[in-house]
């Protein structure tokens, strides 16, 4: 059943009665972030919040991430909303006055925002509790950065008693403010991570500073192998988006390589460099191994060294359910309008979600919510030191997100999908 109009206005309503304390949640959380495994001050912050919404509330992983659970029958299907808290480690360059007050931490991945807009759904859903035909678990996960948390918050019990039916997720990125982008299939690819050795050939001595040359070497020589780049500019950004729309062909099918020393100690790791390569499909990633033998191989050769790969660890691909994320459409077209939801035909191949683990646990989408401005020079470009949003991102995601909760719950709840 589609949700009604009625309550769109009333959702509409309640989002922009919210607005202006959401607005000042993000800019409290802006100015004092938490680092991936420090998010304590952040957590007590929400839970202070929440408390007066007459929300069940559970604390996991020392106090650091909680879900918020609005319970209006037991017997009723449950869906969930899960957003993140932690910041990074980079100096904020904004002259604002929600400007970081820790030197060398700052949000500059939006996950400020993401934490208000879960706050702004639980309060505007906490409002409507009488015409909720279910009950909404809210996440709040610290330590994605880290992509530690999801795994963490699912041993603490943020999928159980009960399991949703359904999980979603968003992230803020540089599109215009108040556009949904989604995806129904890749979302962002998971990667492989090697530690590559660099030794003398037998008979031969090599000094650490000449393997430390060598492993520079084959870093140039494996990052000369990728055709895409992470785009810096806005301009360059807007040009990506438009592929990913497009369904770019080359794009549907990237491999991106990334190789580096350990800069910060340069002394721990002679003749030694990391490797990642993130691919949008399985065949892909073993393909890029034998790019990366044959990039190698000829450096190697002419400076009487040998070279090994280690297997340091992977990140699964985050994937959106597709018929999950095209049942929501109607309901987010309506809460934004048609023209400000988009389909991208690609994935966009340069990070990573840690979301993908809750959707091996239960169906999952995860959407695109644009938060950039250029007129006010906020361009929401992540990891970046001048990161910032219009902050108008902050209600409209409250309204998506909240009709999304609402249309799902709706979908469940019917009698051919009603738990027992």
């Amino acid at each position: 059943m589609p949700i009604t109009n009625p309550l769109l206005n009333t959702i509409r309503s309640l989002a922009g009665s919210l607005y202006a304390d959401l607005v000042a949640l993000r800019r409290d959380l802006h100015r004092h972030p938490d680092l991936s495994g420090q998010e304590a001050r952040t957590a007590f912050r929400l839970a202070n919040t929440l408390s007066s919404l007459g929300l069940d509330l559970h604390m996991g992983l020392d106090g650091r991430g909680l879900w918020a659970d609005l319970v209006t029958d037991p017997a009723r299907p449950t869906v969930a909303l899960r957003v993140d808290t932690d910041a990074l480690p980079i100096h904020e360059l904004n002259r604002v006055p929600y400007r970081s007050t820790v030197p060398g931490v700052m949000h500059a991945c939006g996950h400020d925002v993401h934490a208000a807009i879960g706050v702004g759904v639980a309060a505007l859903l906490s409002q409507m509790r009488a015409d909720l035909p279910g009950n909404v678990r809210i996440i709040f996960q610290p330590e994605e950065e880290e992509i530690t948390g999801a795994v963490r918050m699912l041993r603490a019990g943020a999928l159980a008693n009960p399991t949703p039916q359904a999980i979603f997720g968003l992230h803020v990125a540089p599109l215009p403010v108040g556009q949904i982008d989604w995806t129904d299939g890749l979302f962002l690819a998971g990667f492989e991570h090697y530690l590559v050795n660099i030794t003398p050939e037998k008979g031969y001595y090599r000094p650490p500073a000449y393997l430390d040359a060598v492993a520079r070497r084959c870093c140039h020589a494996i990052l000369r192998l990728n055709r895409w780049h992470l785009p810096e500019t806005w301009p360059e950004m807007q040009a990506f988006w438009s592929l990913m729309h497009q369904g770019d062909k080359g794009l549907k099918k990237f491999t991106v390589y990334d190789a580096s020393l350990n800069d910060e100690d340069p002394d721990a790791w002679h003749g030694q460099f990391g490797l990642g390569i993130k691919a949008a499909d399985a065949h892909l990633r073993i393909a890029a191994l034998g790019r990366v033998r044959a990039a190698l191989n000829p450096v190697c050769l002419g400076t009487h060294t040998r070279f090994s790969l280690e297997p340091m660890g992977a990140m699964i691909d985050m994937r959106n359910n597709p018929h999950l994320v095209r049942s929501t459409l109607p309901a987010l077209e309506k809460a934004l309008g048609a023209e400000h939801v988009c389909h991208f035909s690609a994935a966009f191949p340069f990070n990573c979600e840690d979301f993908a683990y809750y959707t091996k646990r239960v169906p999952g989408a995860m959407y695109w919510l644009g938060g950039a401005n250029p007129a006010q020079g906020k361009y929401a470009l992540l990891h970046t030191p001048d990161f910032d949003v219009d902050e108008r991102c902050i209600e409209a995601g409250t309204i998506a997100m909240a009709a999304l909760l609402f249309s799902s719950l709706t979908a469940v709840a019917q009698p051919s999908a009603r738990s027992v």
